[in-house]
C-alpha cells in the first residue's frame, strides 16, 4: 500500500529527493507550479499534458505492481538522461553519470477526457531499471496546495521538523516573563518569548 503524505513535514521525513544533487525536491516544486492547478473541491486540472509528451512525460506501465491499479495511464516524469525540457533549477545538478542526480520522478494518473490528475506519486530508483516499493508516496492534494503557497526557495529551505526553529532565549538572572510557545501552523514554526 502506498502512504499519502498530506503535509510538508511528513514529505521531509520521507528525504524524498534529498540531498542534492537529486533533483525529486525542485521537480515537485516545478510540477505543483507549472503543470497542475487545484480548485477548492480538490481537484486538480492539467496545465500540461503528459499524453503529448509535454515536459518529457511517458507511459508508465505499472509492470510491478508499484502504485495501486487504476483504470487511468499512468504517466512519469523527470527522467533527465532523455529530455532537457525541464526547466534548468530541476536540470542543473545532472551529471550524466551513475550517481543520485536522476534518481527521483513523478508519475501521475491522468484522465485525458477531462483533463485532471486524479493522482501524483513521488518515488525513486532502487536500481537503474526499478523504483522503490518502500520510498513511493502518493502526494495529497492538500500537500500540492501547499507547495504552491512557496517560493522554490522557501519549499527547499523547509525545515524537516519544528525543532529546528526553537531557540531558548536564557538572562543570566531567572526571568517568570519568558514564554515558550511553538505552534505547528501550516508546517510553519514560531517561538514567541517574553520580555
Amino acid at each position: 500500500m502506498v502512504r499519502t503524505l498530506y503535509k510538508l513535514f511528513e514529505l521531509r521525513e520521507t528525504k524524498y529527493g534529498q540531498p542534492r544533487p537529486r533533483h525529486g525536491l525542485n521537480l515537485l516544486w516545478w510540477f505543483a507550479h507549472d503543470c497542475v492547478q487545484t480548485d477548492f473541491n480538490g481537484r486538480m486540472t492539467a496545465e500540461c499534458n503528459p499524453t503529448n509528451g509535454d515536459f518529457g512525460f511517458h507511459r508508465f506501465h505499472n509492470r510491478d505492481g508499484l502504485l495501486p491499479y487504476s483504470d487511468l495511464l499512468y504517466y512519469e516524469a523527470g527522467n533527465l538522461n532523455s529530455i532537457r525540457s525541464l526547466p534548468d533549477y530541476v536540470t542543473k545538478n545532472y551529471t550524466g553519470q551513475s550517481d543520485n542526480s536522476n534518481k527521483d520522478r513523478i508519475i501521475v494518473s491522468f484522465d485525458s477526457r477531462r483533463k485532471k490528475f486524479e493522482n501524483v506519486y513521488v518515488t525513486q530508483h532502487s536500481d537503474r531499471t526499478r523504483f522503490d516499493q518502500n520510498h513511493t508516496y502518493r502526494i495529497s492534494t492538500e500537500l500540492i496546495k501547499d507547495i504552491q503557497d512557496l517560493s522554490r526557495e522557501k519549499f527547499l529551505r523547509e525545515p524537516t521538523n519544528c525543532s529546528e526553529h526553537i531557540f531558548i532565549d536564557i538572562h543570566q538572572s531567572f526571568n517568570p516573563n519568558i514564554q515558550m510557545c511553538a505552534a505547528h501552523f501550516m508546517e510553519d514554526c514560531f517561538l514567541i518569548l517574553g520580555e
